[in-house]
């Protein structure tokens, strides 16, 4: 076989097999395996230049998969100009200058097409992830390494553009604050967070105070390579890996347009507190009342406290048929269609929440229900039947949350940012295991408080 078409073979396999990943592939946060079946031999090292390495060497595919992630996040952006965060980062494919050549919009689409790369790059409270697949051909490789250290010398950031970033976000925005769901999630965490970066949201007025001179000074305050994890999952060997790194994270200290300006960016942030919990009612044409209720809960480096908390939420409601809530609320009145528990672990103090939909005259009922099914969870626990259940449900969903080099890959990124045990995976259904239901008491009247609940109804 010619080698052009043993590479459009891999090529064309590899977009099948990617095909085929996404589809199975649905969320990562709570993506753990078993310890017996699928423990990863994670390498783990500090780059020169300061970045943070995790490399797992998997033989599935001949790809490899790369999560960049930025201690960038919008709990960075400033005041006045909520979602700067997310503008930096929606400019980093737009252009940049690879020398003195001008490399436009459209010449790097082309570039991604060409080498049949998989891109994308997402901007989360607490970070900026950037997601490549590639082929392992060494040609590939190398023009990946080249063309993502251009772009880490500095995004062009183009007026023309940027204008027209701010237009489609701002566009963006209008539609989405026409759902209830997303009015009721931005008050709810301005109220969880009202002293804390988290709780702030992007508005109109806030993209269009960004300037040219903003993103670029952001740009240069915080996408350092001490700030910058690499996680890196394929079949590659770890020399290629280190100089993949090592050359990016060098193309980042170059100097750029603002470096000889000291940051005017605040790079300390204030701790979570937790607010008195009360009640905003919103109207909203709605045809039903939309409840939200939250409050700030634990951080993602918590781990002895996060697997009691893991067995908790799915007795109260994140396992959806079978929870306290889906029973009380749904089974056994009928208020509502679909109620639920879920959490965020971040940097800081991430939320806990429930959220539910009822009708308009019966949100009163709905609210009253929900508030003593957790005043009872909180106080009295779980019973050994519940405990054992959710313990089994919970690891027997372990077996394929790393069946792919993706979801590997996403698992490691968690680790990697968040600075998790090296081991974490590989001890997670032992923690699991291990977890008692004074484990879960304990957590429940460690962080619940009853008076901190924050609670928003739109619809009224």
């Amino acid at each position: 076989m010619r080698t052009s078409n043993v590479k459009n073979f891999y090529r064309f396999a590899f977009l099948i097999s990617f095909a085929l990943a996404s589809v199975f592939f649905s969320s990562f946060l709570c993506a753990q395996p078993s310890k017996n079946t699928n423990g990863l031999d994670i390498k783990r090292w500090d780059d020169e230049m300061g970045s943070r390495v995790y490399f797992v060497k998997t033989n599935r595919l001949p790809i490899i998969d790369v999560a960049i992630d930025v201690d960038a996040g919008s709990r960075w952006d400033p005041v006045g100009k909520e979602g700067l965060a997310s503008m930096v980062s929606s400019m980093l494919f737009k252009g940049h200058k690879d020398k003195k050549l001008i490399i436009g919009e459209e010449k790097i689409g082309e570039f991604f097409a060409e080498n049949s790369i998989i891109r994308s790059v997402s901007t989360s409270r607490d970070k900026v992830t950037i997601i490549l697949r590639f082929l392992n051909e060494p040609e590939v490789i190398e023009r990946v390494i080249s063309f993502i250290s251009a772009v880490f010398k500095g995004p062009l950031i183009n007026n023309s553009i940027l204008e027209r970033q701010k237009d489609l976000k701002i566009l963006g925005l209008r539609e989405a604050l026409t759902r209830p769901q997303q009015i009721a999630l931005r008050e709810l965490w301005k109220r969880m967070y009202p002293e804390h970066p988290y709780g702030r949201s992007t508005t109109e007025e806030s993209l269009k105070n960004l300037e040219r001179v903003n993103l670029l000074e952001f740009f240069e305050t915080f996408w350092t390579p001490s700030r910058m994890t690499f996680s890196i999952v394929g079949d590659v060997n770890k020399k290629t890996v280190k100089k993949f790194v090592s050359t990016i994270s060098q193309a980042r200290t170059m100097v750029g347009e603002t470096k000889t300006q000291p940051s005017s960016y605040n790079t300390i942030l204030p701790p979570v507190i937790y607010p008195l919990g009360k009640t905003a009612e919103i109207e909203h044409p709605a045809e039903q009342s939309h409840i939200w209720i939250g409050l700030p809960l634990m951080a993602r480096h918590q781990t002895e406290d996060v697997f009691p908390f893991f067995v908790a939420n799915h007795i109260l409601g994140g396992s959806g048929f079978g929870s306290r809530l889906t029973s009380e609320v749904r089974e056994k009145r009928g208020l509502s269609y679909s109620v639920f528990s879920g959490f965020s672990l971040l940097k800081q103090k991430g939320p806990f929440f429930i959220g539910l939909q009822t009708g308009k005259e019966k949100r009163e009922e709905a609210l009253g229900i929900v508030r003593t099914t957790l005043e009872d969870f909180v106080k009295n626990g779980p019973t050994s039947e519940e405990l054992e259940s959710a313990k089994t449900g919970l690891i027997g969903g372990f077996a394929l949350k790393l069946d792919s080099n993706r979801k590997t890959l996403l698992n490691l990124s968690q680790i990697a940012f968040y600075d998790l045990p090296l081991d974490y995976l590989d001890e997670w259904v032992d923690n699991m295991t291990a977890v008692t239901r004074e484990d879960v008491m304990r957590v429940l009247r460690t962080y619940f408080s009853m008076e901190n609940l924050s609670t928003v109804v739109i619809g009224k």
